[in-house]
């Protein structure tokens, strides 16, 4: 919830022109709304395979929101 928000804060900060100028941004959005949308079927009770497989790919891709704050780790992201 706390990533939503914040990418909410950002989103009417910035507008759209300007939140999609910075590929971060971009990132955020798919990885926070995937992990929302994969986490309120869990929180219904809805068990399946895929949505657990998807709901780690998808936390583990937050993890690397941490990427942005050490320019050695970003210069490294953005090579790969």
């Amino acid at each position: 919830m706390i990533y939503l928000v914040e990418l909410m804060i950002k989103l009417l900060g910035l507008g759209w022109y300007s939140f999609r100028q910075n590929s971060w941004n971009i990132y955020d959005l798919i990885v926070v709304v995937g992990g929302a949308v994969t986490t309120l079927p869990m929180l219904a009770g809805q068990r399946s395979q895929g949505i657990i497989e998807a709901q780690k790919v998808l936390l583990t891709a937050i993890c690397f929101k941490l990427v942005q704050k050490s320019d050695s780790l970003n210069q490294l992201f953005k090579t790969m």
